[in-house]
């Protein structure tokens, strides 16, 4: 004999599932009109004891709808005839081929609900059927002794018809089943090879993994805001997973979306790669032409050119502008995390690492570029793992076995010769030429020197706009320094200076004094007390060799200069002079 309540524990997360995915309360009655499990709300407005000729009608009938609480034939002498709490119910006989076991019932106690289930009853009284369904199948693959692991086969016709975003997930945060509107939330990525980590702010997944619940929680993921809702699954009193239901929030979507137009429009342009000298106009030229691929780019040029900018101009002229530029730095990751940084890590693969594991750069740029600067320094053994990426478009965590696709455009930058590299051997030729499809150089300062006064403007105007400070301008010693000085550290070392120079000039034009002594030494400026220095030095150089370098000599070239003996040894001593 089947007894509905031996299978309690899973039927109470069923119930307690679709309650939470769709807005109402749940009961199940076994055969004999006893209560097996329920959600909360709904014990506490109609209590465990069932109005018995309502569960016989159902058991012979299959299924009734109460549209009209109290005034139908079934609520005869049911004792909430008078004043039921609810509003609308739908009951389904639970059925094992031609036996009935039992009885599922979905309720809402308010108008709301009522004329939303009423709105769409066909796929109410679906839900309510497929998880009549369910259970039978539950219970009659557990009688046959088969494992019956996957619920979200059974699940998704059901959960196909709810419009809001729903995903159930295992203890570990991957993706067991998605409804089509979650798909569609997430076709950004592959959503059946993603983690939880890769979709949701991590604070939510936290909760989750934990066996939490999540009850409302405005997240913005990607492109879009949702509110997340989340209810733990477990077995007996062990955690094995989550159903979540993601319902997007479309008014603040379209304000994130407008926003971030604005800000790429205004932020990241061709625009704002300054120049007008031929090789700025070619580079320009090459990377709106090369924008639209997904061909891998190598940037070359010296220390402070700005490859990073050139990097981000291809990125936000290309459709991929919408989707994530991820940038890391090669020369800064230690080689023992470099290969956890790119490509993530799972649960458990080495001490300390997070619950759920983490995504990698690769996981993170999904649909977009990553950006990798400073490629050359990255080391032999993950050179060959970025190659195989590069190859299959397919990466494997550290600590996993389980191959995840990736759609990313790759960008890499270097200041080094990496064809001497790679003659040396301290660079994979074979990765060197999947780099460089498609390679750009970016001419140093020194090469385009008529640029300087057009970036030193727009250079001065952008540190005073941050440091909000009143329109400066440069005097003309400056800009005569500027272009003769041969800007060994490229436009980083004018950003540079300028930006001492707007903290350390209180008026409105920087002078050659408003800049490092660093850089007056090197341009040959010198301070009026240098000039002083320089012309004494001179002048008592001429009277010595004119008078002589012997005391009487000097005696009398200190008359001649109007000044005591005394003095003009304590001159010669401050200026180095001597006899040559």
């Amino acid at each position: 004999m089947i007894h509905l309540s031996d299978y309690k524990p899973m039927i109470q997360n069923l119930v307690e599932g679709i309650s939470r995915a769709f807005e109402v309360e749940c009961a199940v009655f076994d055969a004999h009109s006893a209560l097996v499990t329920s959600t909360e709300a709904y014990v506490k407005r109609k209590g465990s004891a069932v109005h018995a000729p309502s569960i016989e009608e159902v058991l012979l009938n299959n299924s009734i709808l109460v549209n009209k609480p109290g005034f139908m034939k079934s609520c005869e002498g049911c004792r909430f005839k008078e004043n039921c709490p609810s509003t609308i119910e739908i009951l389904s006989c639970i059925r094992i081929g031609n036996r009935p076991i039992g009885v599922m019932t979905m309720t809402s106690f308010t108008k709301e609900g009522h004329d939303r289930i009423t709105n769409d009853i066909h796929i109410y009284t679906s839900i309510v059927n497929e998880m009549s369904l369910l259970i039978a199948n539950v219970v009659d693959y557990s009688q046959k002794g088969d494992h019956f692991n996957r619920l979200e086969s059974v699940l998704s016709t059901t959960m196909d018809a709810v419009e809001d975003g729903l995903i159930v997930v295992d203890h570990a945060g991957y993706i067991n089943y998605a409804n089509p509107p979650a798909v569609d939330l997430f076709s950004f990525c592959s959503l059946f090879t993603q983690n939880l980590n890769q979709l949701l702010p991590e604070s939510v997944v936290e909760k989750v993994l934990s066996g939490s619940s999540v009850s409302s929680e405005l997240c913005q993921i990607g492109d879009f805001y949702a509110n997340v809702q989340a209810r733990p699954i477990q077995m007996g009193d062990q955690y094995i997973g989550s159903w979540i239901r993601l319902s997007k929030n479309h008014a603040l979507t379209l304000k994130l979306n407008k926003q971030r137009e604005i800000d790429y429009k205004d932020r990241f342009s061709l625009q704002q790669l300054k120049g007008e000298h031929s090789s700025i106009v070619a580079l320009k030229g090459k990377i709106h032409k090369i924008a639209k691929s997904a061909s891998t780019v190598l940037i070359t040029g010296e220390t402070g050119t700005g490859k990073s900018l050139v990097a981000k101009a291809i990125h936000y002229e290309s459709p991929r502008s919408g989707r994530p530029f991820i940038a890391i730095n090669c020369a800064s990751i230690p080689e023992s995390l470099f290969e956890s940084e790119l490509f993530g890590y799972e649960e458990g693969a080495f001490t300390g690492a997070k619950k759920g594991g983490k995504p990698g750069m690769f996981e993170l740029a999904q649909h977009g570029t990553l950006f990798l600067d400073e490629i050359g320094e990255m080391p032999m053994t993950i050179q060959a793992k970025l190659l195989k990426v590069l190859q299959d478009h397919m990466i494997e965590r550290v600590g996993g076995t389980r191959s995840i696709s990736v759609d990313v455009r790759i960008i890499a930058a270097t200041n080094k010769e990496l064809e001497e590299m790679v003659s040396a051997k301290a660079f994979r030729e074979d990765l060197y030429y999947r780099l460089n499809v498609i390679p750009l150089e970016v001419p140093s300062l020194a090469e385009r020197i008529v640029d300087v006064p057009l970036l030193a403007e727009e250079f001065l105007r952008s540190q005073c706009d941050r440091q909000k400070c009143p329109k400066k301008m440069l005097s003309q010693d400056v800009l005569d320094a500027f272009m003769r000085h041969s800007w060994p550290g490229n436009i980083r070392e004018m950003e540079n200076l300028l930006e001492y120079a707007v903290n350390l000039e209180d008026g409105c034009t920087i002078h050659m004094h408003s800049l490092p002594e660093r850089f007056q030494r090197q341009s040959g400026f010198q301070t009026l007390p240098e000039q002083v220095d320089q012309a004494e030095t001179q002048a008592i150089r001429e009277a010595l060799d004119q008078h002589g370098w012997d005391l009487k000599g000097k005696e009398a070239a200190a008359q001649a200069l109007g000044i005591g003996l005394r003095t003009l040894y304590r001159k010669m001593k401050k200026c180095g002079i001597e006899k040559n």
